[in-house]
């Protein structure tokens, strides 16, 4: 499967060089990028969640800053009613004539009025003091901090001030208390006559501090410059802001709904927000003491701003790292590939024919392995080559030798057909039989030169052989020849029978006293031909004889030549094996070979 789908991938068609330059950069740019985003999302987290912390900080700071603002009020609001004399004025019945009420004016008046803190705390803040049932002070204009209740009794803040509670913070806007011009953040406490049970209730002092001292204050607690911070009360609405945009209600989208919003989330820590389409992350804190509550709001781009400058930083790294990565692959890509691009330089002259360049390679690497059995190999080829044209050559000449030899064979036929016409002339049978098979025997021998020939052509050949040594042993020597039809159109190596054949003559049959007698049965067994060839001489060991085959005894080269002729031909499981034969005379010989067709090569031929 992937063998047929390779030549369509990427890479399959591209160098080796270009191959190595992308798996280098793939190698380098994987890990990277992989380690250059973790390192930036944990830096992102890690500065998101220091501008959690710092958000919070700061308006940790600015409720404490506030408290400490409202605490300096309470201090000055306790002084004053504490002080002894205050104790004495507001312990005392209401006066009834005009003169006491004028006296008990001008020292309320003189006690609010000069009262200081050490450091001159009190200069920040506006005191007032509203009497309980003293109408008759609003006759008289000299008193500056002393007004009766009546000034502020119908106000809504008036209304809504707990009566039980030691004091009360508001937020007042100009008019709600006379002669208030500015946004003001008033502390009210109520004053009883310590010294007079019977007199419950007589006044309520006033400390109040511009709306500005606590702009200040949060405007410092500012994250970035275009943050805002914003004190809203349980109405929402906003008490103060650092901007007075959303003090005066300009901004769209920021007003009550929204701070109720941001107020049911407080415990789910600082979260986003969208404004005009823009992104704001906002963050509060409730002040339980005052039941207000403190926003933050910060754009996500200000906030962002280290972010930013850390992923440019990053994107700069890693786009040199690139670079880097780049030319290094690309060095290491040629280098490794350079004694590639070499081979293949000096395999081109090679393909052209000149073998006598080496490659020079003096690194010490796998490649001078290669290179130093490429050389070895080059140099080994253009020995082959030079072997074979003397080869060839010698073979040429050879091939002359053996045409011009041929006249010989002729020549030799020609000799003995002239014996032959002139044994029958002279009536001599003898001579031309044995001139005939002679004759036969010589041209079933040349075979044209060639190795391998029909079964037929070999069983007449030793025919031939046996009918030449009958007539010379006479009556003494017969033989019998029976070849089974299926054995003939297979192919047998030449001059394989005859010198079993001679061995049975010279050391069985001539020294036997009586006829000796060869047989020859050649048949076909399977896959394989088999050719018995067995005769009644005086006969010897089978063990013996074998072992001659394989040249233990350094005699009879002939029959072992024979037998490894036909192994080399039909394989190892070919050969010739001695038998002992059932009589207790003489040997039999099992000559056995593969079935193999003649190729087309046929007696003519031969």
């Amino acid at each position: 499967m992937l063998r047929k789908i390779a030549p369509y991938l990427l890479f399959y068609n591209v160098s080796l060089k270009f191959r190595l330059l992308l798996y280098f950069l793939f190698l380098v740019i994987l890990p990277t990028s992989v380690i250059s985003v973790t390192i930036y999302n944990e830096s992102i987290r890690t500065i998101k969640g220091n501008i959690e912390a710092t958000l919070q900080k700061n308006l940790v700071s600015a409720e404490r800053a506030l408290l400490n603002k409202i605490e300096e009020m309470e201090q000055i609001a306790g002084s004053i009613y504490l002080n002894p004399d205050m104790t004495e004025l507001l312990s005392a019945d209401r006066p009834l004539e005009q003169v006491g009420i004028v006296n008990e004016l001008a020292s309320l008046n003189k006690l609010v009025g000069s009262y200081d803190l050490p450091g001159d705390q009190s200069r920040e803040f506006t005191l007032r003091l509203y009497m309980l049932d003293r109408p008759e002070y609003a006759q008289y204009n000299f008193s500056q901090y002393v007004s009766p209740i009546s000034q502020v009794e119908r106000e809504d803040w008036y209304y809504d001030l707990p009566p039980k509670q030691k004091y009360s913070i508001v937020a007042l806007s100009p008019g709600e208390i006379p002669g208030m011009t500015e946004h003001s953040i008033v502390l009210a406490k109520r004053l009883f006559g310590l010294r007079n049970a019977t007199i419950p209730y007589v006044g309520l002092l006033t400390v109040q501090a511009d709306i500005d001292e606590f702009t200040t204050i949060i405007a410092e607690m500012k994250p970035s410059v275009n943050s805002v911070i914003a004190i809203v009360d349980d109405r929402y609405r906003v008490v103060a802001a650092s901007d007075a945009a959303i003090a005066n209600g300009d901004i769209v989208g920021i007003g009550p709904p929204f701070f109720a919003e941001q107020q049911l989330h407080l415990d789910a820590g600082p979260r986003e927000a969208v404004l005009n389409g823009e992104e704001w992350l906002a963050s509060a804190r409730s002040i339980d003491s005052l039941g207000w509550t403190i926003l933050s709001l910060s754009p996500v781009s200000d906030l962002n701003g280290k972010l930013v400058a850390f992923r440019q930083v990053m994107y700069i790294v890693l786009a040199a790292c690139m670079v880097v990565a780049f030319l290094i692959a690309l060095w290491l890509s040629g280098n490794i590939t350079s004694p590639i691009r070499k081979f293949i330089k000096v395999m081109a002259y090679a393909r052209s024919g000149n073998f006598d360049i080496q490659i020079q390679y003096h690194r010490k690497d796998e490649f001078t392995y290669l290179f130093s059995q490429y050389n070895q190999m080059i140099r080994r080829i253009k020995e082959l080559i030079d072997e074979l044209y003397v080869s060839e050559v010698r073979k040429k000449e050879a091939e002359l030798k053996a045409l011009q030899a041929q006249i010989n064979p002729h020549f030799l036929y020609n000799t003995l057909d002239s014996i032959n016409w002139i044994a029958l002339r002279h009536k001599v049978p003898d001579i031309s039989k044995m001139v005939t098979a002679l004759s036969d025997f010589f041209r079933y021998s040349l075979s044209k030169g060639q190795d391998i020939i029909p079964i037929e052509d070999e069983l007449r050949q030793v025919e031939s052989y046996l009918s030449i040594q009958q007539i010379r042993f006479k009556e003494k020597l017969t033989f019998t020849i029976e070849v089974e039809p299926e054995v003939y159109g297979y192919a047998a190596v030449k001059l394989t029978l005859q010198p079993i054949v001679e061995n049975s003559l010279v050391h069985g049959i001539e020294k036997k006293r009586g006829v000796g007698h060869v047989y020859i049965h050649a048949r076909r067994s399977g896959e394989w031909i088999e050719i018995e060839i067995r005769d009644n001489g005086v006969g010897a060991p089978a063990e013996q004889l074998n072992a001659m085959l394989r040249g233990d005894n350094g005699r009879s080269y002939g029959l072992s030549n024979v037998n490894q002729r036909i192994r080399q031909v039909f394989g190892d499981d070919s050969g010739i094996e001695f038998r002992k034969s059932e009589g207790e005379e003489g040997v039999t010989v099992i000559v056995r070979f593969l079935c193999r067709n003649t190729g087309g090569v046929t007696h003519d031929e031969a």
